[in-house]
């Protein structure tokens, strides 16, 4: 199947809403000095995630719009068989998992940032990750929004292309009929098989909560999972 989205849907469809967030002054300092050591830059050619590592033949996980990076952090501080690519467009967020990254002397960690439709479509080649995770994506929750959800069918269409066979997707949300929707999605697309919790690789076991779990449970909402596998279509 191709990974272009429709043009329109592209054109209508961003994967992130720039807030207004106050960067602080070592969030800016790892913005400007640690850019060149800790991120991808993105030219005209696609993505060599193998020179990017040094050749490092491990799986390859993307974290997609990390925020403030504890899960993403935590994983590659514990799991350093496997290599991680933290996806994000928030400065305060790119500063900080910067700042952790040089702290903790992390090879294998690397940040891109961009917008994860526009880095998919063009700069990643098919059958890139063994695993991708979204957690907490933006809700959307007003209905004349819900479109603009990210985890739509025709996002997991261009995921499918850019996912390994037997690679994982695993998404984490506190909205309900939103974890109903990517449930659907999946159910009606013989390309991805759902698979148990029980079945979780262990650098998604016991992830650290994020500011946004701490949110969902002030706020009286249950935070649910999914994940599932690419299958032969």
């Amino acid at each position: 199947m191709p990974s272009s989205l429709r043009p329109e849907l592209k054109n209508a469809k961003k994967s992130f809403v720039l807030r207004k967030g106050r960067t602080t002054s070592a969030q800016r300092r790892a913005l400007k000095y640690l850019k060149k050591q800790h991120t991808i830059q993105l030219g005209e050619d696609k993505v060599d995630f193998s020179a990017a590592f040094e050749g490092s033949p491990k799986k390859l996980i993307a974290d997609v719009g990390f925020g403030s990076g504890e899960s993403l952090l935590y994983m590659a501080d514990r799991f350093n068989e496997v290599n991680f690519v933290g996806i994000e467009v928030y400065p305060p967020g790119i500063g900080s998992a910067l700042n952790q990254i040089e702290q903790n002397k992390l090879t294998n960690l690397k940040i891109i940032e961009s917008d994860v439709f526009d880095l998919l479509e063009t700069k990643v080649t098919n059958e890139t990750f063994d695993a991708m995770i979204f957690l907490y994506p933006d809700p959307w929750p007003k209905r004349k929004h819900l479109k603009r959800r990210l985890l739509s069918e025709d996002f997991l269409n261009l995921l499918y292309d850019k996912v390994v066979i037997g690679g994982l997707v695993f998404c984490k949300t506190d909205w309900g009929d939103y974890y109903t929707q990517v449930k659907e999605a999946v159910a009606s697309d013989n390309g991805w098989l759902r698979e148990d919790l029980t079945n979780l690789p262990e650098y998604l076991k016991s992830l650290p909560q994020t500011k946004y779990e701490r949110k969902a449970l002030i706020e009286g909402r249950e935070s649910r999972e999914l994940i599932f596998r690419k299958t032969p279509r």
